[in-house]
């Protein structure tokens, strides 16, 4: 079986949603391997949905360093790895690990918000040697830091480099990655077939599983895909991996013990504004929909609205960890 091609910029297919996180990463790369240092670079925090290409940005910064630096030392975490930190005194894995994140070159934790609470302080300890050493650092997440649930003195100090949001792909970019990684695969497939993919799946981890689908359909077949042969062999993984505004409402008042009609009300008592609140935000991390089509889902309601709703989200839960980790739940029951 051939290996899955190896993430670099080059295959990255550019698209304004993650343009800046593009243009930060390889800015990175460039200071990692010149030996060049930049504070307002480190650390580089990365945050967005899941299927925006945070891994795969990482991994295809760790890529160009190696290539042009083959001697630097790369440390490739998760926040799980730091999941289990012992209370009291550190076990000789705990210690292992520090010294790792200390004296690497570049350091890469990724899912931060999986952070246990009680590795909090060590991760400071080890933002300020890094900081102090000017070693580099890059970290993912699926908020920003200053919305994560830890003490201000970690969260200031992920936020005092750059911070850059991916957001999700929009349809014209999911059809323009389709494209491109059909067109480097020479797949013969007509851009109906294309738009109709892009239409119905959406993160980037689908689309990419998407055209490997093609690839075999098309080697099977004798004559060119049609739209209904590929819309029949897509549409339960379409149905099941999106996330549609309506399955969202419907979780959402059934955690809060909300109708999902008064959702979608005008009604703006204490008992249906923060689920409503709660109900665009995951809206807009787990669909397509645009800020003005979750407005109009949810009553009418215009784009500012929405955005609106989303930071008060935010706020809520940097602020209250009990809400933080329903959301969280609800999330990862939808996605």
């Amino acid at each position: 079986m051939p290996r899955p091609p190896v993430a670099t910029f080059a295959r990255l297919v550019a698209v304004p949603e993650n343009h800046a996180a593009l243009s930060a990463a390889r800015q990175v790369a460039e200071c990692v391997a010149s030996r060049k240092y930049d504070p307002s670079s480190n650390p580089l925090f990365l945050h967005g949905p899941p299927g925006t290409g945070k891994t795969f940005l990482v991994t295809a910064l760790i890529e160009e360093v190696t290539r042009r630096t083959p001697d630097l030392v790369v440390a490739h975490l998760t926040a799980g790895d730091w999941k289990e930190w012992p209370a009291g005194k550190p076990s000789r894995e705990a210690d292992s690990l520090l010294e790792t994140a200390r004296t690497c070159d570049l350091l890469i934790v990724e899912d931060l918000q999986h952070l246990s609470p009680r590795a909090v302080e060590p991760l400071v300890q080890v933002l300020d040697h890094r900081l102090a050493r000017q070693a580099f650092m890059v970290f993912t997440c699926l908020t920003g830091p200053c919305h994560l649930p830890f003490a201000a003195r970690l969260t200031s100090r992920l936020a005092c480099g750059l911070v850059v949001a991916l957001e999700p792909l929009q349809a014209t970019g999911r059809l323009a990655l389709l494209e491109e990684k059909a067109q480097r695969r020479q797949l013969a497939v007509s851009r109906e077939v294309l738009s109709w993919l892009a239409e119905h799946l959406t993160g980037g981890r689908q689309l990419e599983g998407a055209v490997h689908a093609l690839e075999v359909l098309s080697r099977n077949s004798a004559r060119p895909l049609e739209l209904a042969q590929v819309a029949d062999y897509f549409r339960e993984q379409a149905e099941a991996g999106r996330p549609t505004v309506e399955r969202i409402v419907r979780e959402v008042g059934r955690c809060f013990q909300v109708e999902p009609r008064q959702l979608q009300s005008g009604h703006r008592g204490r008992k249906v504004l923060l689920p409503r609140q709660i109900g665009m935000y995951l809206a807009r991390q787990l669909t397509a929909l645009s800020l003005q089509e979750i407005g109009s889902y949810f009553g009418g309601r215009d784009h500012s609205t929405v955005l609106h709703a989303c930071r008060k989200v935010e706020d809520a839960l940097a602020a209250d960890p009990v809400l933080s980790g329903t959301v969280r739940q609800l999330h990862s029951s939808l996605g």
